[in-house]
């Protein structure tokens, strides 16, 4: 499948026209679920004889539409983020400053190619809403970015050394994701919560609290299980 060129006008405008409707947002494990093979290839062959495809028309489920977009990208002669961009990217992802850091990448994204760039800021667009019905699609931006990394990227995963960086690939294309704003509609820096794991205990061996002695009730009694009848007032008893 080949790249199409930009679209003429503004991309966010296309991009309010073409609104996906919530309910495709909020499926569950979006992007993660893989859908009907049959259906995301029929997609990818109508989609490469006429870009204007209805998707509604071909009654296809949401994680099919999902698994062809992911295909689309993987099966491009080049990734989206270019692999001359690679090297600049990783060691920008190692700045220890937060500012300093998004900055770099900042300035890395506007080397993009204009296609690249416009595409890159759709898809980033698009994933960043995904993310912010993660309460109900469980899909959050880290899950999205382990998700989209290697098809955005298209790493040598049979190169040893490469391994090793894994991990820094993900977080660049995670930090597009939840700096979306930032990185291309001139927004602040968002403060992402830490949602670290709280500290150990500081007596290691302490791992629980101490339990704490079960109190039982006493007995039942006889008298206790079967009260007394009233009196009935109306003389049914």
């Amino acid at each position: 499948m080949s790249l199409p060129p930009p679209p003429p006008g503004p991309l966010p405008l296309r991009i309010r026209r073409r609104r996906p409707t919530v309910l495709g947002l909020c499926t569950e494990g979006l992007y993660r679920v893989s859908g009907n093979k049959t259906d995301q290839d029929n997609i990818q062959k109508q989609f490469d004889q006429d870009h204007s495809i209805s998707l509604l028309s071909m009654e296809v489920t949401v994680n099919a539409v999902a698994g062809a977009l992911k295909a689309f990208f993987a099966d491009l002669p080049d990734p989206l983020i270019p692999y001359s961009l690679h090297p600049e990217l990783l060691e920008a992802a190692k700045i220890i400053d937060k500012t300093e850091r998004l900055h770099a990448l900042k300035e890395i994204v506007k080397k993009f190619h204009p296609v690249n760039y416009d595409v890159f800021r759709y898809v980033i667009t698009h994933l960043n809403r995904v993310s912010q019905q993660s309460k109900i699609n469980l899909m959050t931006a880290d899950n999205l970015s382990i998700c989209f990394w290697p098809t955005l990227m298209r790493p040598d995963f049979e190169n040893r050394e490469f391994l090793s960086t894994t991990k820094i690939h993900q977080s660049v294309v995670e930090t597009f994701i939840q700096q979306c704003q930032f990185f291309f509609y001139n927004g602040e820096i968002v403060e992402i919560a830490n949602t670290a794991a709280p500290p150990p205990p500081s007596n290691p061996g302490q791992l629980v609290e101490p339990m704490v002695p079960l109190q039982l009730p006493p007995p039942l009694q006889p008298q206790l299980i079967q009260p007394q009848l009233q009196t009935d007032p109306l003389g049914i008893i």
